[in-house]
């Protein structure tokens, strides 16, 4: 390991002194931190911010370059730094108020209330320090932040309109990501292999029949009680030269319900299930 890369590493700290620390939500996080969290630790692009004092932040772009091309700081540092942050928001949060409206169940556990949270087919069950799942599997660390984001932000009732990602505010950056690690390899492993792609749906999510729209075949996923998702699939027409094509869709008022970087990461997770990886 580079020790001059070290000794010269950016944290968010660093990132969040050049933001304009207003919680403006231009960059599609739920604040400043949030946002030079995610940039430092590799899963947020720095350009997201419109807002960014490039005087200040011009000296730290190569460093955070240099870093992040020697995997310093990008897993276990990005969580812990994260989690730390979270975890004074939920310290804020009363359980027994938000079980009701992110369509959760609170009880008492022996450190206070505790929520029973689902999340696609099974339960997490969420205190305000940890989270495990009740089907006894274990959650990843972005799994855990997912699931606290969504219990911080609270449950907006859907408007039943579906949009998809370019109809999002402060998107552009996410578009390209969700094409390239969610879209584009769906498309290519179920290309004239719909049946394979009804099959591999059942166990996380269920069928929707969107035929007299000229889809091939539709799928909704329900993450959260407030948060769904649904994946459109047009198969490949060989005769004609079009290749299979996927695209998601969401509610209108989804970031209501999850921000845009957790948004991201839930059509990954239903990306990983589809293709064997979750």
């Amino acid at each position: 390991m580079d020790r001059d890369v070290l000794k010269a590493r950016v944290v968010p700290l660093d990132l969040y002194k050049c933001t304009p620390r207003t919680n403006c939500g231009e960059c599609g996080q739920k604040s400043c931190l949030a946002f030079a969290t995610l940039v430092v630790t590799g899963r947020e692009d720095i350009a997201a911010c419109p807002c960014l004092d490039q005087e200040k932040v011009k000296p730290l772009r190569e460093r955070l370059e240099a870093q992040q091309s020697l995997k310093v700081g990008v897993s276990r540092e990005g969580f812990e730094k994260t989690m730390e942050y979270l975890s004074g928001e939920i310290e804020k949060c009363d359980f027994l108020v938000k079980a009701k409206s992110i369509g959760a169940e609170a009880r008492e556990g022996e450190g206070g209330v505790e929520l029973i949270v689902p999340y696609f087919k099974q339960s997490i069950l969420a205190t305000k320090s940890d989270m495990e799942s009740l089907a006894g599997g274990p959650l990843s660390a972005w799994e855990k932040i997912l699931v606290f984001n969504y219990v911080i932000a609270g449950g907006a009732e859907p408007s039943g309109v579906w949009v998809g990602m370019e109809s999002l505010p402060n998107s552009v950056s996410k578009i390209k990501s969700l094409s390239a690690h969610c879209e584009e390899p769906l498309g290519r492993l179920f290309s004239g292999r719909m049946d394979s792609f009804s099959k591999a749906v059942l166990p996380w999510g269920r069928e929707v029949d969107l035929k007299d729209q000229g889809v091939d075949f539709a799928a909704e996923f329900s993450v959260f009680p407030k948060l769904s998702i649904r994946l459109l699939f047009w198969d490949e027409l060989k005769d004609e030269g079009y290749p299979s094509r996927v695209k998601f869709l969401f509610d209108s008022r989804v970031l209501q319900v999850i921000d845009l970087e957790s948004l991201l990461f839930a059509c990954e997770q239903i990306t990983d299930r589809l293709t064997g990886k979750g």
